[in-house]
């Protein structure tokens, strides 16, 4: 899916990544990583260390070209947006990014210059995350693929296991404008206002980093998970790891969504429930703290969007438009 546009950019007298060779790209990469708190190993050095005492979070996750990057994509965000990916897993076990090691596959024909975009995005995205970026490792392949590890800590942990029924069903966000934009990408209607709207979001989506801290000083999340696989596959798996089920009698549709399928003619609950990309934290909250949950959010300009609640049994039913519907268990996986 990526465009030979990011290979290709520049002149032929262009920099490539095979006229630098790996030592001196990784010089270059040196120059560049953070030190962790306490270190004793230089930047550079076979691994990195930090002195540390609490909760170790652990996360990665992994972006290649060939799935992840659409036509048209800016190379600075496909870095940013691999940080986030990792980010956003520690962000919903309650955790604040600490380090961050980056491993790269890249063509050997990729302009240098592309190359120091995707490390803009890394940086930018590391920053805004309160992260330090200490070290990876580099390879050659036919394509672009990332590998970001991040290691995190908290003071309390948010688990996948604890929805009950009568809990609220909450997130941190509304859903739709992301796979809105990434079908702009793929359909390459990105030159109009509605269509830009959402290939940004879809290109720069934010890990609920501060959301998720702010929740930790409250005892009011029974249970929490990532919405990057999509809404409905999210709410699937927290209904087959607590044995519940969901009514999701509010969904949280983005108006930028709902404007961009008026207008192009895309199925709008398509795009809010199976589209994914979006980061968001999906919650159940126990009733008597909802309040508390909500106001905690605002203090942080942050919002907190109800959406319905969890039930027994194992159905998982959206309401829409007026009628009831089955919220089938489709999202993006791979291999199939």
């Amino acid at each position: 899916m990526v465009s030979e546009d990011v290979y290709q950019e520049g002149s032929e007298e262009m920099k490539r990544l095979r006229d630098l060779g790996e030592r001196e790209l990784i010089n270059w990469i040196v120059k560049r990583l953070d030190e962790c708190d306490g270190a004793t190993l230089p930047p550079g050095d076979d691994a990195s260390d930090m002195l540390f005492k609490g909760r170790l979070l652990m996360s990665c996750d992994m972006l290649a070209a060939s799935t992840d990057i659409p036509p048209g994509m800016r190379i600075e965000d496909v870095g940013f947006k691999a940080i986030t990916s990792a980010t956003s897993d520690i962000a919903a076990k309650g955790g604040r990014p600490l380090a961050y090691l980056i491993s790269l596959m890249l063509p050997p024909d990729m302009p240098f210059e592309d190359f120091q975009g995707l490390w803009r995005g890394f940086e930018e995205a590391a920053r805004l995350y309160g992260g330090k970026i200490v070290g990876g490792d580099i390879n050659s392949g036919k394509e672009i693929v990332i590998d970001v590890t991040c290691l995190g800590e908290a003071e309390r942990t948010f688990s996948r296991l604890g929805a009950r029924p009568g809990d609220i069903l909450a997130t941190t966000g509304e859903f739709g404008a992301q796979a809105a934009g990434l079908h702009a990408f793929i359909s390459g209607l990105g030159d109009d206002p509605i269509s830009s709207k959402v290939a940004k979001k879809f290109s720069r989506p934010i890990a609920r980093v501060e959301e998720a801290l702010e929740l930790t000083k409250i005892p009011a999340i029974t249970s929490s998970i990532d919405s990057s696989d999509g809404l409905a596959e999210s709410l699937h798996e927290l209904a087959e790891f607590n044995d519940v089920g969901f009514i999701v009698d509010n969904p949280p549709v983005s108006e930028d969504a709902r404007a961009y399928a008026e207008k192009f003619g895309v199925d709008l609950f398509d795009l809010v429930f199976y589209g994914g990309e979006e980061y968001e934290l999906i919650l159940t909250i126990k009733p008597r703290f909802l309040d508390e949950a909500i106001k905690s959010l605002e203090r942080i300009g942050g919002r907190l969007f109800i959406i319905g609640r969890v039930v027994e049994g194992g159905d998982i039913m959206a309401r829409w438009r007026g009628e009831w519907v089955d919220l089938e268990r489709r999202g993006y996986q791979h291999f199939i």
